[in-house]
């Protein structure tokens, strides 16, 4: 009982008798999204996008919080077109760093705010029987603001770097007569700018 006791302080970083040391992370986060939908019926196929934006994050030992705000190029093909919608990514993540397996390997899992702030409609209507003229448009109903499930693995380098991939599976349909839910692979690398203010003998504005 004490060895499994032992064991459970390693994995969670829980060091008896000294203090939790914290760390601020913030920096620019880039990368490339394959992504599809859920939706049956159709012959479609994945597409791959930019995504770019901003991430923060404060680690306590070997737990994190951890929050983006990316911009996304998603969608999917149908057809010979490409369904192309823009959308605003938030996604709030635990993260789990693991140096008893390998120092700044990290795993995280959370939910993430989809907002939709542009799509190329026209293909939908076609979708849907409907010629892309007129008053067609106003007969799909469009949500907006969508939600996912996001997980994956991670590595920070004790330079800065920081590579994640992960998966994003939506909870919420793009269209409420369909079922047609994101599914996005990610890949992205960041660059913790806490880390290049310290290169520079600079304390970080976000350091205690």
């Amino acid at each position: 009982m004490k060895k499994i006791f032992y064991l459970f302080l390693m994995i969670f970083g829980i060091q008896s008798g000294s203090t939790a040391q914290s760390q601020w992370s913030f920096g620019p986060k880039i990368g490339l999204g394959i992504s599809d939908v859920s939706v049956t019926g159709i012959d479609h196929n994945s597409r791959t996008g930019v995504t770019a934006g901003l991430f923060g994050e404060y680690r306590i030992q070997n737990f994190a919080l951890e929050a983006d705000f990316l911009y996304a190029n998603q969608g999917f093909k149908w057809n010979k077109d490409a369904i192309e919608e823009n959308y605003l990514l938030i996604p709030l993540k635990v993260k789990l760093y693991m140096p008893y397996i390998l120092k700044g390997l990290n795993i995280f899992a959370g939910p993430q705010l989809d907002l939709c702030i542009k799509r190329n409609d026209w293909i939908w209507l076609l979708m849907s029987g409907e010629d892309g003229a007129g008053t067609g448009k106003q007969n799909i109903p469009y949500q907006n603001t969508l939600a996912s499930i996001t997980f994956g693995l991670g590595y920070r380098f004790d330079f800065g770097l920081d590579l994640a991939f992960s998966y994003n599976a939506g909870i919420v349909s793009n269209v409420k007569e369909y079922s047609d839910k994101n599914c996005v692979f990610q890949l992205t690398a960041g660059y913790d700018l806490c880390k290049l203010f310290k290169l520079c003998g600079k304390k970080c504005p976000l350091a205690s």
